[in-house]
């Protein structure tokens, strides 16, 4: 059951990893911004500060952001696949009388 739910949580991270940038990509223009002009705006109100968002604080607070959507994806990728694996497990078991 362990390769079960290493081969969700692959699949979940990449899946995860690609519909956040892929937002950033498609939809960042249109309305209003990305990843880093949120992250820039959240930073600036909670520490009162005027950072821009190329700022090396911003950026690395991008990278933690997408990071934790990665690693949520792969959790819920690896928990989906291992009941998957269970509930087909138990339906090509053999009862032996």
């Amino acid at each position: 059951m362990k390769k079960a739910f290493y081969i969700g949580a692959i699949a979940g991270g990449i899946l995860g990893l690609t519909v956040a940038l892929s937002m950033d990509l498609m939809f960042g223009q249109s309305f209003g911004g990305g990843w880093s002009e949120a992250v820039a705006n959240d930073m600036n109100k909670l520490f009162k500060t005027a950072l821009p968002n190329n700022h090396i604080f911003v950026i690395l607070g991008v990278i933690v952001v997408i990071g934790f959507i990665g690693a949520f994806g792969a959790f819920l990728g690896g928990l989906c696949t291992l009941i998957i694996a269970y509930f087909f497990n138990a339906l090509t078991r053999e009862n032996k009388p």
